[in-house]
C-alpha cells in the first residue's frame, strides 16, 4: 500500500501552483502605495526629527550664548531716576513700564546716565536695580546665563521635536484618509460593474 502525504495529491490546494501570483490577492496598488509611503514616513521621521530639533536647539544656544558673551562684566547697581516717570503715564497702557532717565556711579567712579523700562508714575529720584555694562549702557532685563541658554537650547530642541512630529502625523493621517477616498471610490466603481452579473440581473430584460 503506498502512503499519501498530505498536500502532495492531486487536487489539494496546499501549494501555490506554479507561475501564480504571491501574497494576499485582495491587496491593490493603492495598499502596496501606502505601504512603502508609510515605511519611508517612518524612516524620514527618525532621521529627520532629530536631525531638526538639533539643529533648532543648536542654533538657540548659540544665540543665548551670544547674549552671556554681550552681557559679560555686567553687574547690578542701584540707579536714581532724574525725571519723573509719571509725565509719560498718559502714553503707557495702564499699568505698562515706561521708558524714563536714570543716573548711576560706574565702579570706577564715573557718572552715567540712561533710560531704562520703569513703571509708570515712578517719582523723580527713585531708586531701581539696573544692570550696569562697563561701556555705560543699562537694562533692568537680568542678563542670561550659560544655564539658562543651556536650558533654553533644550526647551526649544523639545518643543521643536514634539513640533515636526505633530506635523508629520497630521501629514500622514492626511494621506491616508486620500489614500482610503481612492479605495472607496475604487470598490464603488468596481461593484457595480460586477454587482448586475453576480446578482442576475443582466437577464432581466
Amino acid at each position: 500500500m503506498t502512503a499519501h502525504l498530505p498536500g502532495r495529491g492531486r487536487g489539494t490546494h496546499s501549494e501555490p501552483e506554479r507561475g501564480a501570483p504571491r501574497g494576499n490577492p485582495l491587496r491593490r496598488r493603492s495598499d502596496r502605495v501606502q505601504r512603502w509611503a508609510g515605511a519611508f514616513a517612518v524612516v524620514l521621521s527618525l532621521g529627520a526629527v532629530p536631525g531638526v530639533a538639533t539643529g533648532v536647539g543648536l542654533a538657540v544656544h548659540r544665540t543665548e550664548m551670544h547674549k552671556v558673551q554681550d552681557a559679560a562684566g555686567s553687574y547690578m547697581v542701584e540707579a536714581h531716576l532724574v525725571a519723573d516717570a509719571g509725565v509719560h503715564k498718559a502714553a503707557a497702557r495702564g499699568d505698562d513700564p515706561v521708558a524714563a532717565q536714570v543716573q548711576w556711579k560706574q565702579r570706577d567712579g564715573v557718572v552715567h546716565t540712561a533710560r531704562v523700562r520703569v513703571d509708570a508714575g515712578t517719582p523723580v529720584g527713585s531708586a531701581v536695580q539696573i544692570w550696569a555694562r562697563p561701556d555705560g549702557t543699562a537694562t533692568r532685563v537680568p542678563p542670561t546665563t550659560p544655564s539658562e541658554a543651556v536650558l533654553a537650547g533644550w526647551l526649544t530642541a523639545i518643543v521643536t521635536g514634539v513640533g515636526v512630529s505633530g506635523a508629520c502625523y497630521v501629514s500622514w493621517m492626511g494621506f491616508v484618509h486620500l489614500m482610503d477616498r481612492r479605495r472607496y471610490a475604487q470598490w464603488e466603481r468596481e461593484w457595480a460593474a460586477a454587482e448586475p452579473g453576480m446578482s442576475g440581473r443582466t437577464h432581466d430584460l
